[in-house]
This record gives C-alpha cells, sequence and structure tokens, in this order.
C-alpha cells in the first residue's frame, strides 16, 4: 500500500486551477507527430469543465516575455518556468516513441514548482493508426487522476477521433493552420492549412470552423459564411 501511494499521489486540483500544455518529445524519428498530438490532447482536456488550460495567446506572450518565439517547442524545463511566471500550479507533458514495431505513448501531469510528477499514464498500440485512440483513453485516465468526477467524465468525453479526425495527417494540418492563425496572424497560410485538413478529411468540423474565422479575417466574408456553415452541418463531429 505504500508503494501505491508514493506511485499515485494526491492531486488536489479545483476548478479555478490552470493547467499549462507543454509539447509532446517525438522520439520517433515521425515528423507526422510534431504539433498534432499537442493539439489532440487540447482538444481531449478542454472538453473538461474541471480543468482550465492556459490559453494559447497567453502562452505565446509568456514565450515572447522569456526571449522565445512562438515555433519554440515547450520543454519540460520552459514548462516549469511558464508556471513559475503565470502562477500556474503545473503542465502536462508527453513523449511517444518506438518501442519495436509499437508506439508507447506518456502524459504525465509535473508540479510547476518541484518538477514532480503529480499524475501519469502510459499507452501501447501497435501501429501508427491506433496512436490518436490510445492519446484520447490516456487523456480520459489522466483526466480522473487529476481530480475530475466520473460522471463529469462520463458526460464530457468525446473520442478524440469523433470529437476532431482519424487521420494524423489532417490533424497535423490544422494544427499547423491554429499556429498560423493564432500565433502568427498569417490568416492566409491558416486558411491553406485547414483547406488542406478538409481535403484529408472531409468530416473534419473544426477544420471548417477555423477556416471560417481564418476566411472572415482575410475580409471574404461569403467564403466564410459557407465554411461555418459547413461546420454547424457536421456538429456531430465535435466534442
Amino acid at each position: 500500500v505504500g508503494l501505491y501511494w508514493r506511485r499515485h499521489p494526491s492531486v488536489k486540483f479545483t476548478e479555478k486551477d490552470t493547467l499549462l500544455l507543454a509539447d509532446f518529445e517525438n522520439k520517433t524519428g515521425d515528423p507526422v507527430f510534431n504539433g498534432t498530438l499537442r493539439q489532440g490532447l487540447a482538444v481531449q482536456l478542454q472538453q473538461s469543465p474541471f480543468l482550465n488550460l492556459l490559453p494559447e495567446p497567453k502562452v505565446q506572450e509568456t514565450l515572447r516575455m522569456m526571449g522565445h518565439s512562438s515555433d519554440d517547442h515547450i520543454t519540460s524545463e520552459m514548462g516549469r518556468e511558464i508556471c513559475e511566471r503565470q502562477g500556474i500550479k503545473a503542465f502536462v507533458a508527453g513523449t511517444i516513441a518506438n518501442l519495436g514495431s509499437h508506439y508507447v505513448l506518456t502524459l504525465a501531469a509535473v508540479d510547476g514548482r518541484t518538477g514532480s510528477t503529480l499524475a501519469n499514464e502510459q499507452e501501447e498500440v501497435a501501429s501508427k493508426e491506433e496512436v490518436l485512440k490510445a492519446l484520447s483513453q490516456g487523456a480520459t485516465r489522466l483526466r480522473k487522476q487529476l481530480g475530475e468526477s466520473l460522471g463529469s467524465i462520463e458526460k464530457y468525453d468525446t473520442p478524440l477521433e469523433q470529437a476532431t479526425t482519424s487521420s494524423l495527417e489532417a490533424l497535423q494540418a490544422y494544427s499547423r493552420g491554429l499556429k498560423m492563425l493564432t500565433a502568427h496572424g498569417d490568416f492566409i497560410a491558416a486558411s491553406q492549412q485547414f483547406q488542406q485538413a478538409i481535403e484529408l478529411d472531409p468530416s473534419f468540423a473544426m477544420a471548417y470552423a477555423s477556416l471560417g474565422t481564418a476566411y472572415h479575417n482575410r475580409g471574404e466574408k461569403k467564403i466564410a459564411a459557407d465554411s461555418t456553415k459547413r461546420s454547424f452541418e457536421l456538429r456531430g463531429r465535435v466534442s
């Protein structure tokens, strides 16, 4: 029992606490995971009415204050500094690695002050196509470890492949588009990435919604309205 208690420390989070989402460490060498898994995890955690993620504009602002660019990956060391600057209790980091022909996905909530692990989950899958499903399952269990009630999780837990897309490539394009939209303000490049995501998965509702935003910011109101309307028609494919 003592060993179990040490491995699973008590985590006391409340609805007032904020989490920082760090980047995944991609040890596979496959670029399709770069930025993609962080975005997928963000979608999963944002479903929760219990957990609050530090908004992306605030993350980018803090990175600039630290002398980093918006394209720099948020490592664990950077995560602790952002937590300190923003007064945040913890951050969530992830790792994906190869294990033979399999993939191992690890999620960890880390104390922003001490660097100690507060909660962790690990998933192993046999193929790349199963990674998003594993990420979804790991995120659900992590939410439970962080103190969210079972009732809340059951009510707000749309699987990632349903809330976004089953295509890693489409999710990667979507992730790039959001980066262009929020960090760089490059609405043309953002719309191109969202369009690519839609071509890879024509049922990707969130990509249509973001495409509508990008076109609206470009002043192309008719295309923006059409894209937003299409996203609403696909509202069964969101969280």
